[in-house]
């Protein structure tokens, strides 16, 4: 079973820690308050006040198939959900990715979706320049980026703060993709399927397309929820629950379940 909505304040942050004071395996089921992305199309999203993305969807069933949880979802900007997952002020947060400098996060789940990291360039600019080396050969060049998002790595942001790559930011994949179009940069990286989604939610026709290309391939990353530190005590069931969790999400990556729910998602 799956609620959801949008958290308003430090208040809702203060009653979503007292969700899921059940005791797993008794009769009513233990609310779950799982914090996700508000932006991040196809994968976690708002559609108007209703949770949705392909991660929605897989977690969605993972819960079904768990009749002791119930799943509450609450959707925030990234940058946030990884300041309230770091500081204890929620359980779990989906879907970022493993990075060095987050050694805070307890644990993970097994790995959901495997996604394709891009870089995306004005036509223009992928003609006018050599572009075989990601971040070396973009030396000079503007780009956009997800707000807290560190997909690009390291070195392109240490080319950033030495002044050799201008970058701006913005929350959603549509706003930076309309920096893009808009020719205020050169380049934005992302996940290439949020990068379609983004093109999908702005209705961009063939002909706009075609002046942008797909010039590097960054890597491939994996999503997870995400388990932070829990300071106050408020989850004592959360080891339980992830190792439940799990086991499900395993059975539905061996059935083949996670792949049908991504062309299902597609297929609408």
């Amino acid at each position: 079973m799956l609620v959801g909505h949008v958290i308003g304040g430090a208040f809702d942050v203060a009653a979503q820690s007292l969700q899921g004071s059940k005791t797993p395996g008794s009769n009513t089921p233990v609310t779950i308050t799982l914090y996700a992305e508000d932006s991040n199309a196809p994968y976690a999203f708002l559609d108007g006040d209703t949770p949705d993305g392909i991660y929605v969807r897989i977690l969605q069933e993972a819960f079904d198939r768990m009749p002791g949880y119930r799943l509450d979802l609450v959707n925030v900007p990234f940058r946030r959900g990884m300041d309230l997952l770091e500081d204890g002020k929620v359980m779990g947060f989906f879907p970022p990715y493993k990075r060095k400098d987050r050694e805070w996060v307890e644990r993970y789940s097994i790995p959901i979706l495997r996604e394709t990291v891009v870089v995306m360039c004005s036509k223009d600019y992928a003609q006018s320049n050599l572009l075989n080396v990601f971040p070396d050969d973009f030396k000079g060049a503007r780009f956009t980026n997800n707000a807290g998002y560190l997909l690009a790595g390291d070195e392109f942001f240490a080319m950033v703060d030495a002044g050799d790559i201008s970058l701006e930011e913005a929350n959603t994949t549509a706003s930076n993709l309309r920096l893009l179009m808009a020719g205020r940069v050169d380049c934005y990286v992302n996940e290439r399927m949020a990068i379609l989604a983004g093109m999908r939610e702005l209705a961009v026709d063939k002909d706009t397309a075609r002046l942008f290309n797909e010039v590097a391939i960054i890597g491939h990353e994996l999503g997870y929820v995400a388990f932070g530190p829990d300071p106050d005590g408020n989850w004592p069931y959360r080891d339980q629950f992830a190792d439940a969790l799990d086991d499900v999400l395993s059975d539905m990556r061996n059935s083949g379940e996670i792949d049908r729910l991504v062309v299902s998602y597609f297929s609408y």
